[in-house]
């Protein structure tokens, strides 16, 4: 399968980059974005995940799988995975409907 990044998660992955750049290191941010990216790698040949009940209502049936403390949301359309978010799970979860 093809792993495709839409803008929003493109622009979570930045927030969370640019957070840790800040606060901590560019080093830790360069790290933590690089966990996330790896995930997803493991997407492309295999279907895993758990449904995200918090997004049942939306036409896709979405799924995440965790890299520390982000969820990474994602749906499988075809032989593509579009990753659409990466949640902070530390956030409200209804931050995320």
């Amino acid at each position: 399968m093809v792993i495709f990044w839409t803008k929003p998660a493109i622009k979570d992955l930045r927030k969370i980059f640019n957070y840790f750049k800040l606060k901590a290191s560019i080093n830790l941010a360069h790290k933590i974005t690089n966990s996330i990216l790896a995930k997803t790698s493991i997407l492309e040949t295999h279907s895993i995940g758990v449904k995200e009940q918090l997004l049942a209502q939306l036409k896709q049936e979405h799924r995440y799988i965790i890299e520390g403390n982000y969820k990474i949301i994602y749906f499988i359309k075809d032989s593509t995975v579009y990753i659409t978010h990466v949640f902070d799970t530390r956030q409200n979860p209804d931050k995320l409907k």
